[in-house]
C-alpha cells in the first residue's frame, strides 16, 4: 500500500508541476550529435547525423533544412541536405570559442506541412559564467527589505474546506498579510491528519495567474504543503476571473515597475515567499527544522530566491528556474525567461539592467547554503540552459543536477520521483 501511494503521489506531482508534454509529430526530424552526452569542449567540432522518421521508419532521399548558431540568437549558418538511401545525412558544426550552447534546428516539409526538431549542445556548460554582476549593496538591500516586512503583522485568516478534504488530509484556504499593511499572500494548505509536528513544503507557482485548489499530493507523503500564489489575489475564485486578469491588468506583470528596484513587481513576491515561511514556522503541526521549497520555471526561480533569503528553508528543489542571468541578451548571448533587454533601443535599458541585478536568480544563488536538487533539459527554449547553468555554476552549497537532455520546458516522471526521494533522504523520511 505504501508503495502504491508513493507512485500515485509522484504521478500527481509530475502532472501538477509540469506543462503538458508536446504531442508526437507525424514526422519527427532529428539532429543527433556524435557525443552521447551532448557535451563538447570549447573549440571541439561536433558532427550531427540528421534524419526524419515517419511512422517509425527513416525517410530516404528526403531534403532537410538545417541551421545552427548560438542558443536563442541569429543562426550563423543555414543549409540543406538530402538523406541517403538509408535515411541519413550528416553535417559538421564548429566548436564554440567560449562556454555556452549551440542550437541546431532541422526541418522537412511533407505534403505541404512543415515538421521540425532541434538539439542544443553544450560546450563546457559547467564553465559558463553569468553576465550579471552582484551589486555592492545587494545584501544590504534585501536585509533591509526583510526587516521592514517582518514588522507587518501576519493577521492570518484560515478557511476549512471540508468538500476538498478527505480522511487523511485536511484542506484550508489561507490569507496572510505580507510586505505592507493591506497586502496579502493567498494559498491552499494541505495538512496530514497524523498527530505531531511534520515536515513542510512551500510550493511556489510557475508564471501566469491561476486558481489553486484541492489536496497537494505530497501531503499523502507526510508533508504539510502550502501552495501559494504570488500576485496578492485570492486563489479560490472562478477561473474566468484569472483569465480576465491575465489578459488585462496582470498582463506583462514581469515588467511592472522594473525601472526602480523598490517598485519592481517581484519585490512583493519575494518577500511574500518569506512571509509564507513565517506562517509555516508559526504552526504547531510543522517541524520548523524541516521546511523545503520547490517549484518549476517561475517557481524554480522563487525556490532559489526564498532559500537564499530565508535560512529557515533547509532544502530546495528547483526545476528549470526562470529569471537566471537575464542580462544575457544585453551582453550578446541568450538570457533567461522572461527574455529581457533584447531591444537595445529602450531609452531606460541601462536603468532596467541595473534593477534586474537585485532580482536575478544568479545573485541569490551565490548565497545559498542549503542542499538543493535541480533538473532541466538542454532543449528548453523558455528557460534556456545557458541561463540555468549560469546560476547553477555559482552555487557553492551541496547540489544535485539531473539533466534529461532531450526535454524542453517539462520533466520526465523519473526526475520528479528522484526529487521526492532526495527530499525524503534530506529529512530522514526514508
Amino acid at each position: 500500500m505504501k508503495r502504491t501511494l508513493f507512485t500515485l503521489a509522484t504521478l500527481l506531482l509530475t502532472l501538477a508541476l509540469c506543462p503538458a508534454q508536446p504531442s508526437k509529430q507525424f514526422i519527427t526530424v532529428y539532429a543527433e550529435p556524435d557525443h552521447a552526452d551532448w557535451v563538447y569542449a570549447c573549440g571541439q567540432q561536433a558532427e550531427f547525423t540528421i534524419y526524419a522518421v515517419k511512422e517509425n521508419v527513416r525517410m530516404p532521399l528526403t531534403e532537410i533544412e538545417y541551421s545552427y548558431g548560438p542558443e536563442k540568437l541569429k543562426a550563423e549558418k543555414t543549409g540543406k541536405v538530402t538523406t541517403d538511401k538509408n535515411g541519413y545525412a550528416r553535417i559538421k558544426v564548429p566548436g564554440r570559442k567560449v562556454p555556452g550552447f549551440t542550437t541546431v534546428n532541422v526541418s522537412t516539409t511533407w505534403e505541404g506541412r512543415k515538421y521540425s526538431g532541434m538539439t542544443n549542445i553544450g560546450f563546457d556548460p559547467d564553465k559558463i559564467e553569468p553576465t550579471t554582476t552582484l551589486p555592492d549593496d545587494f545584501t544590504e538591500f534585501w536585509e533591509d527589505a526583510k526587516v521592514k516586512a517582518a514588522k507587518v503583522p501576519m493577521l492570518v485568516r484560515k478557511r476549512y474546506a471540508p468538500e476538498e478534504s478527505d480522511d487523511r488530509v485536511d484542506v484550508y484556504y489561507v490569507r496572510i498579510q505580507s510586505y505592507r499593511v493591506g497586502n496579502y499572500v493567498y494559498g491552499v494548505l494541505s495538512v496530514p491528519k497524523k498527530e505531531g509536528p511534520k515536515p513542510a513544503i512551500l510550493r511556489l507557482p510557475g508564471a501566469a495567474v491561476r486558481k489553486f485548489s484541492g489536496i497537494d499530493p505530497l501531503a499523502y507523503e507526510g508533508f504539510v504543503v502550502l501552495n501559494i500564489g504570488v500576485h496578492g489575489i485570492p486563489v479560490d475564485q472562478d477561473q474566468e476571473m484569472y483569465r480576465q486578469l491575465e489578459n488585462g491588468s496582470m498582463s506583462g506583470y514581469v515588467l511592472k515597475g522594473i525601472e526602480n528596484r523598490d517598485t519592481y513587481y517581484y519585490k512583493r513576491s519575494y518577500l511574500g515567499c518569506v512571509r509564507a515561511v513565517d506562517y509555516l514556522c508559526s504552526r504547531a503541526d510543522v517541524d520548523a527544522s524541516r521546511i523545503a521549497c520547490y517549484g518549476g520555471s517561475q517557481g524554480g526561480m522563487l525556490s532559489i530566491v526564498t532559500a537564499s533569503l530565508d535560512k529557515r528553508i533547509s532544502a530546495l528543489f528547483a526545476y528549470y528556474p526562470a529569471f537566471c542571468d537575464v542580462t544575457g541578451y544585453y551582453y550578446g548571448r541568450s538570457g533567461g525567461w522572461p527574455h529581457l533587454f533584447i531591444d537595445r533601443s529602450d531609452p531606460l535599458i541601462e536603468q532596467k539592467v541595473a534593477v534586474s541585478k537585485y532580482y536575478d536568480v544568479v545573485n541569490f544563488a551565490r548565497f545559498l547554503t542549503q542542499p538543493g536538487f535541480y533538473a532541466w533539459g538542454f532543449n528548453d527554449i523558455v528557460c534556456c540552459p545557458s541561463s540555468t547553468f549560469s546560476a547553477y555554476n555559482v552555487i557553492t552549497a551541496p547540489k544535485t543536477l539531473r539533466v534529461a537532455r532531450d526535454t524542453g520546458h517539462w520533466l520526465y516522471p523519473w526526475q520528479t520521483a528522484e526529487a521526492l526521494q532526495w527530499l525524503k533522504s534530506q529529512f530522514g523520511m526514508e
